[in-house]
């Protein structure tokens, strides 16, 4: 066995799907992983504790429930899953012991330290503690630095699964959205701004994954809106029905206030959805307007879904297919993960 299977990894973060994913993408490097989450989850070792921060004695608790992890399963390596009550929690915790590498998501460093002193302290503990910090996108690393100054920031993602990517599939009129029905993710707008589109054009249809807080009130808003035919709601999905979504919608859209890189943007562009986003440093990263998707001007949607229709479909899918399999997938981005592991000493 080599010194690479002999470390343990004790992961911090939310029981969330990228969590998972990225537990996925990085478990054969360990000879064991442990999980530190807020939620039971079933497919890893896992000590379930609270990240909630309303209660300094339950915040005080909850890094002694932490500090406990670290001392019984000893890991060589911890990595934690963003900078909030998470990498704040891991901080506190460990004190700069074992060493830690922290992973931004996107609103932790972008929105976060906005809401005032103490959740800029937070994000800031959290960031200075990290011996190694990783971002999905440049954008995301220019304001990591503009909190603490220039830190080493290694650009990576999680990545998706190639091995399936297409550049060729029957499309059928699909807009494809698939991201949480969260303010934040201003599915509102995507359905406000393409009922005009679809009154006018019968035979394309609005398909909306996931849930969240606003899925009632964004089904009783198509309903008034969309034509009663042309709207589905399919709540959340299989990873093999989001795919089979992505592979028959000719559009894919997301327009979030405020993101990283989505992984849900690689999955489009890797099976040749032509990408309809919001006009955002990270999707800038990926998207050239007009060549392989299109950038929403001025929060104006419906316009934006007319220029995506225009464009030449083979060859917008054929360009993402190039950019996903040089920087997009899991096996570019595990090997930066795990250069990462190997540095930690």
């Amino acid at each position: 066995m080599s010194n690479s299977q002999k470390k343990k990894l004790l992961l911090i973060g939310s029981a969330s799907v990228h969590v998972h994913n990225y537990y996925n993408l990085v478990r054969d490097y360990f000879a064991e992983v442990m999980i530190v989450t807020n939620e039971a989850i079933d497919y890893c070792p896992h000590v379930k504790i609270s990240f909630e921060m309303r209660n300094p004695l339950k915040v005080y608790k909850s890094i002694q429930a932490i500090k406990k992890e670290i001392r019984q399963f000893k890991p060589d390596i911890i990595h934690v899953h963003q900078a909030n009550a998470y990498g704040y929690f891991a901080s506190m915790a460990n004190r700069r012991r074992i060493p830690m590498v922290l992973t931004t998501w996107g609103s932790d460093v972008l929105l976060l330290p906005k809401r005032g002193f103490l959740y800029r302290y937070i994000v800031n503990k959290s960031l200075r503690d990290a011996d190694f910090i990783t971002a999905d996108a440049d954008y995301m690393a220019e304001a990591i630095h503009g909190l603490i100054g220039k830190k080493e920031v290694t650009i990576a993602n999680f990545g998706i699964d190639i091995s399936s990517m297409t550049t060729t599939h029957h499309k059928e009129k699909i807009i494809y959205s698939n991201r949480l029905h969260q303010d934040l993710y201003n599915i509102d707008q995507i359905i406000a701004g393409s009922a005009n589109f679809l009154a006018q054009h019968s035979d394309w249809r609005l398909i909306v994954g996931a849930n969240g807080n606003n899925t009632e009130a964004l089904k009783a808003q198509a309903k008034e809106e969309i034509p009663e035919n042309q709207f589905t709601f399919i709540g959340f999905v299989t990873p093999d029905v989001n795919r089979a979504h992505y592979l028959k919608s000719a559009l894919y859209i997301s327009i979030p206030k405020s993101d990283g890189t989505a992984i849900s943007l690689l999955e489009a562009m890797a099976y040749g959805a032509i990408p309809v986003v919001s006009d955002l440093p990270a999707n800038c990263e990926w998207i050239v307007d007009g060549e392989n998707g299109i950038i929403v001007q001025d929060g104006n949607v419906e316009a934006a879904i007319r220029r995506a229709i225009l464009l030449n479909a083979d060859e917008v899918a054929q360009r993402n297919a190039a950019i996903i399999n040089e920087r997009g997938s899991k096996e570019a981005n595990r090997k930066i993960f795990l250069s990462i592991y190997d540095q930690c000493h």
